[in-house]
């Protein structure tokens, strides 16, 4: 399976990658969204100053950041 990319930009994502996605059926890419939101909610949950999650709730941001250094 190719790697799908996650962009708010849409002009940040490449041709072959429009075509690639525009050529799955909508249960892939349901699928691909669900894989999407399973690591963004393991990613929050790495974080022990997050609060739990509740059923139904979706990762919107962390509740406290891990600093970065930048």
């Amino acid at each position: 399976m190719k790697i799908v990319r996650k962009s708010s930009v849409f002009e940040h994502i490449s041709n072959s990658d429009k075509a690639y996605w525009r050529s799955k059926t909508p249960e892939e890419r349901i699928n691909a969204a669900l894989k999407l939101i399973q690591f963004a909610k393991k990613i929050y949950n790495a974080n022990p100053n997050n609060k739990p999650l509740t059923n139904g709730s979706g990762v919107l941001k962390s509740d406290s950041p891990i600093e970065r250094n930048r």
